[in-house]
């Protein structure tokens, strides 16, 4: 069976474009006409609104409520049962920047093996001690400083969200800091190389991986406590958030452990594959992100009559 657009000022909810499945004309809710839509002579359609309590959309955590247009049953389009759910546009945020970091860092190790700047007859070579040497060096620092940049924007987009669900003030902002603090770490790796500040590398260093890990811990749990309704996706995500964070925290273990052993070559594999586990959690960031489509951000003006201890300005 054809579906056709839910007409003009049809309701929405969380930002999804639903389509409707034709009904005949003379059903109850039924909308207006084939004939007034653009459809041939003789068609007899039109569109039924739920109009029952909220239900459960099979594989998601999301309601239909009422006054969503209803086509029957499914989540994902007709091939699922008849619900076409569009994603926004702010879920490619996370997804450009997992592919924009994953391909920079082997495009430095490409350049840096090329360059004969790393023997990989000697062992397998840190991320930093690739992106070392120039030219590769002034491409590594442009990776991780645009890197870092969507990193941060992530971290406000994922702060407004958490507030919107109803996280408390106090922690939805510690997440915030930690998220800033792993953009900044980026940051300083990219633009302090070990070879020239090997300390403010290596503090760099602690606040990408570290505290990276820790942010994403502190969006776990919070997630767990608050147990937001409105949460996209299917529930095995949350199963393979946690998973991955596991598997980082040992990785960055295991990489502190061996680096002091010593024995880097091995270290330097849990580096790498740490480096990766973060992509893919800032990536996975796109389920949540599926059903924004954008947000804005205002300026109130105090008022001249008002006094200025009276007044303020509404923040993040």
């Amino acid at each position: 069976m054809a579906e056709w657009p839910a007409p003009k000022g049809a309701a929405r909810f969380s930002g999804k474009r639903v389509l409707a499945r034709p009904v005949p004309l003379g059903a109850p809710g039924a909308g207006p006409s084939a004939q007034s839509r653009g459809g041939s002579a003789g068609e007899e359609v039109g569109w039924r609104p739920l109009l029952r309590e909220p239900r459960a959309i099979p594989g998601s955590r999301i309601p239909v409520r009422p006054g969503e247009w209803d086509t029957g049953a499914g989540p994902r389009g007709a091939a699922a049962g008849g619900l076409l759910v569009m994603w926004g546009s702010l879920a490619l945020l996370p997804l450009c920047l997992a592919l924009w970091a994953t391909v920079g860092v082997w495009t430095i190790f490409a350049l840096a093996v090329s360059n004969k700047m790393v023997n990989l007859t000697e062992g397998f070579p840190y991320i930093s001690l690739c992106g070392s040497f120039p030219p590769q060096s002034c491409i590594f620092s442009q990776f991780l400083n645009v890197g870092a940049a969507m990193v941060a924007w992530i971290c406000v987009l994922r702060y407004v969200q958490f507030r919107e669900w109803g996280i408390p003030k106090f922690p939805n902002r510690l997440c915030l800091g930690l998220g800033f603090l792993c953009a900044l770490g980026a940051s300083i790796v990219g633009n302090f190389q070990q070879t020239n500040e090997f300390s403010t590398h290596l503090f760099g260093s602690f606040l990408a991986f570290v505290v990276g890990v820790t942010y994403f811990w502190t969006q776990v749990v919070l997630l767990r406590l608050a147990k937001p309704r409105a949460q996209p996706g299917a529930p095995w995500i949350e199963t393979l958030r946690l998973l991955l964070c596991g598997l980082c925290t040992a990785l960055v273990v295991a990489m502190i452990v061996l680096h002091f052993w010593p024995r880097h070559s091995e270290a330097a594999v849990c580096e790498w594959s740490t480096a990766m586990l973060l992509f893919l959690l800032f990536g996975l960031l796109a389920v949540d992100f599926s059903d924004t489509t954008g947000f804005t951000i205002s300026l109130q003006s105090r008022p001249r009559s008002c006094p200025s201890g009276a007044a303020h300005l509404p923040s993040l």
